[in-house]
């Protein structure tokens, strides 16, 4: 396995919830150590840059804004270049509302927003859904998914993703986003492409959901590596392979055992 960068995910990979996986820590530094170039792309669709960086200090990472590449801020990225300054309702958090305002996009809860952009919430409520339900229903309104995650990896086990609200708004208004920024998208995993700056083909992208991060490496061309410390464990594996019909190039318990086989073959 001759890599020389590396596409890493966050949740399901470093950390489930807020608790870090000790393991892939370190074996991010062995990677860091040995001279591989990474960079964090993430489909969290709660956090913004700025609180990625923070979660990686409090796991004792030392990650840079430039080095991450999150769904959210990929999102408020895409309105404005399409679009420009736009006036936005989500269903999604603070941290996707701060990178929507950090773009010039204004924030509404009102249905004379612009764009309508589907995001996972875990305080989401009646209200949420009735206003996005409104806004869904005119089609005026652009509709844009941060995610298309189904399922998110929390610390006790799988917890509700952007499907969730996808999922509602479809049932109610028969209506599918009329585009998915994250992952398996190519506009997010190109942008990491030219972040490391290596050979496609030197190039490894590592998650833990085979629909999500491996489609996403084969939509690109790299190496596809599936990691069982998330969303996919040893118990579901062969289920999850049969459901999305990709098999990754390879398996691993986490990053660590990666990282360690990527240094064995430098």
């Amino acid at each position: 396995m001759d890599i020389e960068g590396v596409i890493l995910d966050v949740d399901g990979v470093i950390s489930r919830g807020k608790k870090p996986i000790e393991r892939a820590i370190e074996g991010y530094r062995l990677l860091r150590d040995a001279g591989i170039k990474t960079v964090f792309v993430s489909n969290n669709s709660a956090r913004s840059r700025r609180m990625m960086v923070e979660k990686f200090s409090r796991y004792g990472m030392d990650v840079g804004e430039a080095e991450i590449i999150v769904a959210t801020h990929a999102t408020a990225v895409f309105i404005r270049e399409r679009d420009g300054k736009s006036r936005v309702y989500t269903t999604g958090e603070h941290g996707l509302v701060e990178e929507l305002e950090n773009e010039g996009h204004e924030v509404v809860e009102n249905p004379d927003a612009d764009y309508l952009v589907a995001a996972s919430n875990r305080n989401i409520n009646f209200e949420i859904f009735t206003k996005a339900l409104r806004l869904a229903l005119n089609d005026q309104v652009k509709y844009v998914a941060v995610n298309p995650d189904r399922i998110f990896p929390g610390e006790d086990g799988p917890v509700p993703g952007t499907g969730l609200v996808i999922g509602a708004i479809y049932w109610m208004t028969g209506r599918e986003p009329d585009a998915v920024v994250g992952k398996p998208s190519k506009v997010i995993v190109e942008q990491a492409v030219q972040m490391l700056g290596v050979e496609r083909d030197r190039i490894a992208i590592v998650g833990d959901q085979i629909e999500i991060d491996v489609l996403a490496g084969k939509n690109s061309g790299l190496k596809t590596v599936l990691v069982l410390s998330g969303v996919t464990t040893k118990y579901n594996y062969e289920k999850k392979v049969n459901e999305a019909g990709l098999t990754p190039d390879f398996v691993f318990r986490d990053l660590y055992d990666f990282a360690q086989r990527v240094i064995s073959r430098k």
